[in-house]
């Protein structure tokens, strides 16, 4: 029979009791923190899939921090294209009953008065901002888009948001897609001479011209065909210059001018009804997206839920088991432990 040795017999009594009080601990931290794993040895497959929820879970807090900017750049985007619409709306109604004979030279001034004030308002609208960018600047937002002229200062940029992964949205349009024409044409108008073929012809003495290549002339009167700058140009029609065109008919008391611009103005609400109904879509698609969100966001807790937090019954039904088991190992090694050396030599 194998001697055991009071010292071993010590270290194994104090083995146990050791292993007792670590579960003991454990048990206790999981209960105070409620979660099953209170370090990642516990369960390393599930703490790696835990991490990985928690840092898609923080992606879409973001997420929905830049859709909420977007969706505020694009309604006040809208509310502005919508108030643009407004004004050229009600000045299309004053063109359209000044466009007759009906009213004389005073009354036009007077309408002039209010489409003047009209202008005014659309220029405070174009250079509407949001804090300290304007939102019609392009890339530009610290810049003013539009002096009292209507000229434009900004650029065509876009600036796009990431409202989900890998999913881009502009969140505002240039005031040059807003406020000028997309009409181009040439600015170069080639001779209808040109069209026909060089001919021989014959002096009535029968003597012939002689086929000579003409260089093209410099003066200021031509046109060069490989200036790039000449072979293209927008026309400057834009919403200020309507109104002021509008202003200019009615003030010279000009019914067929203001008549002439009503095409013009459709034009210009048909353009602006197709931004309203442009940024309405991407409004949709941010929404879409941001629901979307919320729901993973509570699938993704539900699944992170399932992984680390601790079933509370299971845990304090352990620990109270646990407590029993250490109270055992007390009592069990107490006599052991407890012993002297007066006590083996009694």
């Amino acid at each position: 029979m194998t001697r055991v040795s009071e010292n071993s017999q010590h270290a194994s009594m104090q083995f146990a009791l050791n292993k007792a009080k670590n579960r003991l601990e454990n048990l206790q931290l999981k209960g105070a923190t409620l979660r099953s794993m209170t370090k990642p040895s516990d369960n390393p497959v599930s703490n790696v899939e835990s991490m990985q929820l928690t840092s898609s879970m923080n992606d879409n807090k973001q997420y929905v921090r830049n859709g909420n900017f977007a969706l505020m750049h694009l309604n006040v985007t809208e509310k502005s294209l919508d108030e643009l619409t407004n004004i050229l709306t009600k000045a299309k109604e004053l063109a359209i009953a000044q466009s007759s004979d009906f009213y004389n030279e005073d009354v036009r001034k007077n309408v002039s008065k209010e489409v003047s004030q009209l202008r005014n308002l659309a220029l405070s609208i174009a250079n509407k901002r949001i804090g300290q960018k304007y939102i019609f600047s392009g890339y530009k937002t610290l810049k003013q888009p539009f002096d009292s002229s209507g000229n434009y200062h900004g650029d065509k940029g876009n600036i796009t948001l990431e409202v989900a992964k890998d999913f881009f949205v502009p969140v505002n349009i240039d005031g040059h897609s807003v406020f000028f024409s997309e009409t181009e044409s040439s600015s170069y108008e080639p001779s209808p001479l040109k069209n026909f073929p060089q001919m021989n012809k014959s002096r009535p003495d029968g003597e012939q011209f002689e086929d000579t290549e003409i260089e093209p002339s410099r003066d200021l009167a031509s046109v060069d065909e490989a200036n790039p700058a000449n072979q293209g140009y927008e026309k400057r029609e834009n919403i200020f210059a309507l109104l002021d065109n509008l202003v200019s008919g009615l003030e010279n008391n000009e019914p067929k001018v203001v008549q002439g611009l009503l095409e013009k103005f459709d034009t210009a609400i048909s353009r602006l009804i197709t931004l309203r109904t442009k940024v309405g879509s991407i409004t949709n698609s941010v929404e879409t997206t941001m629901s979307n969100i919320e729901s993973e966001n509570i699938d993704q807790a539900a699944r992170k839920s399932s992984l680390v937090d601790a079933d509370i019954a299971e845990i304090f039904s352990d620990l109270t088991r646990q407590q029993e088991v250490l109270k055992t190992t007390y009592k069990s090694t107490q006599g052991m432990l407890n012993q002297t050396l007066l006590d083996f030599l009694r």
